[in-house]
């Protein structure tokens, strides 16, 4: 029984670095970026979001726009204090690495409901 170990060490390694590939990137927004008035809800149901993938957010730096992954409390309350991740400097990349739902907002334009949105993984 301790030979045939050898033999499946080639076909997990496989297997591993065939699951680690498969990970996606998505652009938030696609072509529109992120920004005001798009309808990030639809975006998100368009997408088969897994863990593992990572989500890219493309948006102007100038205009004061960011991006932060908060709890679901900080989500409900508008408030990206003391985020999980922050960023604001134009182009913003967050992998998923943990299953569960995850919470994503600006920190200027989440009281008129617009960049914000949130993902089961």
């Amino acid at each position: 029984m301790a030979t045939s170990l050898p033999n499946f060490l080639p076909l997990f390694l496989i297997l591993c670095y065939v699951g680690s590939t498969m990970a996606a990137v998505h652009i938030v927004g696609d072509q529109l970026g992120w920004r005001p008035h798009v309808n990030y809800y639809s975006w998100v149901r368009s997408r088969s979001i897994k863990l593992g993938d990572t989500l890219v957010f493309n948006y102007d730096a100038t205009k004061d726009y960011s991006v932060a992954e908060v709890t679901q409390f900080k989500f409900i309350a508008c408030n990206a204090s003391n985020a999980k991740f922050f960023d604001n400097s134009g182009t913003s990349s967050v992998t998923l690495t943990e299953p569960g739902q995850h919470y994503f907002m600006d920190q200027n334009h989440c009281l008129d409901d617009q960049m914000v949105f949130s993902v089961l993984v």
